[in-house]
């Protein structure tokens, strides 16, 4: 639209222009030969003009014209076209071009051209018409190839909006279609089923969760149930204080069950959060105190080499947690030693903390596994001493939070846990 308004300003410029200079060359070409009578050769040429339509011819003398310089040509003040397409020619103003044709007196003989613009306001109607006509089909032709490029280019949006809105809890296994067109949208879609993916993880991992909890919670129920029904059914026979004894047994397992669920719900929390109330513990101090604090079997010793000093940021009562978890189920598994160390790396500005039994060890596969909630790679031998399976995943939570590992390395014999744990803010 900016570039037809000015392009009718230019034609209208330029129309106005050739009006003038056509009037010009029409009065210089009808031309006057010396003679001894100056009236007849201007009505003579007067006549010649008279055959032009675009050209209004007219004599005057000096009385009709006081103002006139004689031997000059001027132009009246021109007046611009109109740029309404619909305007009527005959209402233009006209450009005026006046020539003065010898003699002297009062009553010398002027001839007076004019040219009412009449034709070039026809062509500037049309050109305006023309202009007007290729905005509005310029602008339908840019809108629709813009609606058609669009609907293209929105096509795959629409696409992922219905295939994500019909995603439900139930269905989280679908996926919104990747366009091929490696762009922002295709890129867009990529995060999105990755996102999916983490979320469709995370719930599989919440159901596992709560169907072994379950499994979990009914055993010790059902066996504290089965004791106390049967203790009931024959009052004079049941000893009981065994049957006092196994209850107890049975309620400080569940005890220990939904402490472990707790503290691992609020690991989870902790975990998107961010670790609160973080201070400084003495890494050293805290292996020395939760060594002496242990009671292993008379077969099973524990051998601690630890250097001083190493400090870490974090919870106390979670790093003891940890490191008690591991100690745990170094001595369930030990065949005779369980041994603990602790370095400080200052290249990498971590500590170094071991624990490694001389048990059966854990198969390469069932590395990763064992971190896993209510994993138990000799389910009978566990649950005999009293374990919950939540143990690794409750030290793995707990290392995660502070910042820092915890994975089982290769060792001569045995299983060996390495935690590193970052010894800077």
């Amino acid at each position: 639209m900016v570039g037809a308004v000015t392009a009718a300003v230019a034609a209208r410029n330029s129309l106005v222009q050739e009006g003038r200079d056509y009037a010009s060359r029409a009065l210089l070409t009808a031309g006057r030969e010396p003679g001894p009578n100056p009236r007849a050769q201007l009505r003579a040429m007067a006549d010649v003009l008279r055959r032009d339509r675009r050209l209004e011819v007219s004599l005057r003398s000096i009385q009709e014209a006081p103002n006139w310089t004689p031997q000059t040509r001027r132009p009246v003040p021109e007046s611009l076209l109109s740029l309404w397409p619909w305007t009527d020619p005959a209402s233009r103003k006209p450009v005026f071009q006046t020539m003065e044709i010898g003699g002297s007196g009062a009553d010398v003989p002027i001839l007076v051209v004019s040219n009412r613009l009449r034709y070039e306001q026809q062509r500037l109607n049309v050109t305006v018409r023309l202009l007007a006509g290729a905005v509005v089909l310029m602008t339908g032709l840019v809108a629709g190839v813009t609606w058609f490029v669009a609907g293209r280019v929105l096509r795959p949006v629409e696409a992922i909006r219905t295939q994500f809105a019909e995603l439900t809890a139930h269905h989280l296994d679908r996926r919104v279609p990747v366009p091929r067109t490696r762009d922002e949208i295709s890129r867009l879609a990529g995060t999105m089923n990755a996102t999916l993916d983490r979320l469709q993880r995370s719930v599989d991992q919440q159901r596992r969760f709560v169907g072994d909890a379950s499994h979990e919670l009914r055993g010790p129920l059902a066996a504290l149930r089965a004791e106390l029904e049967i203790a009931l059914a024959h009052p004079g026979d049941a000893d009981w204080a065994a049957v006092v004894e196994a209850a107890l047994g049975d309620t400080r397992r569940l005890q220990r069950l939904t402490t472990d669920l707790l503290l691992l719900a609020r690991l989870d929390a902790t975990a998107s959060a961010g670790l609160p109330g973080r201070r400084p513990v003495v890494l050293g101090a805290l292996v020395h105190d939760e060594i002496r604090r242990r009671r292993p079997p008379d077969h099973l010793s524990l051998r601690v080499t630890a250097e001083e000093r190493i400090t870490v940021y974090g919870h106390h009562s979670l790093l003891a947690r940890l490191l008690g978890n591991l100690l745990d189920n170094a001595e369930r598994h030990a065949a005779g030693c369980v041994a603990v160390s602790l370095t400080h790396d200052a290249d990498r500005r971590v500590a170094l903390l071991h624990v490694q039994d001389d048990g059966p060890g854990i198969p390469p596969a069932d590395r990763r596994r064992v971190f896993e909630r209510f994993t138990r790679l000799d389910d009978a031998r566990t649950r005999d001493t009293g374990g919950t399976g939540l143990g690794l995943a409750i030290a793995h939570h707990i290392a995660s939070a502070h910042r820092g590992t915890l994975e089982i390395t290769d060792s001569p014999r045995g299983a060996r846990f390495t935690i590193t744990l970052p010894t800077d803010v």
